[in-house]
């Protein structure tokens, strides 16, 4: 278990300097298209093309690095001191999520490969590029998830065997 939190610590790490290389990346485009149509009054068609290939990357790369840091919306619906039915809720809706990984890789895969025969008609490179981060995203959410599961179940034996963990 210690070599994939090791991987899930390195890939943390890459993602996190990718989103911030992303999110400067989409913020330049996006400035460049709204400065050059309202300023300079010329069209960059290219902008949108590419604010919106940025954007894919940063969704799918930025909510698996939210799984990672359990940072995605949670609704407290049991109060505090309910260790037991807190830990079937939590290990329920880690398995709920491994469903929509699976979903993200395989028909996110599927998608992607869709593309291969698209191009985008501004960028002129295929479509693939814009559907790829779905996959992949999927890939380190699944990664990032095995690695949350061993401490689902530890905490689950330990609420029903009345020890804290």
């Amino acid at each position: 278990m210690d070599t994939v939190k090791f991987i899930s610590a390195k890939l943390a790490s890459v993602l996190s300097f990718m989103l911030a290389a992303l999110l400067a990346g989409l913020v330049i485009t996006v400035f460049l298209q709204v400065f050059a149509r309202n300023v300079l009054e010329i069209p960059l068609i290219w902008t949108l093309d590419v604010a919106q290939l940025i954007f894919a990357w940063c969704i799918f790369l930025g909510a698996a690095l939210a799984i990672k840091w359990d940072a995605h919306f949670n609704l407290d619906i049991v109060p505090d001191g309910w260790d037991r039915t807190s830990s079937v809720l939590t290990f329920i809706g880690h398995i709920g999520s491994a469903i929509v990984i699976f979903v993200l890789i395989y028909h996110g895969a599927i998608f992607a490969e869709s593309g291969l025969d698209r191009i985008s008609p501004a960028l002129r490179i295929q479509e693939f590029w814009f559907f790829l981060p779905i996959p992949l995203g999927g890939v380190a959410m699944a990664l990032f998830l095995i690695e949350m599961l061993p401490e689902d179940l530890s905490n689950l034996r330990a609420s029903f065997s009345g020890t804290k963990s």
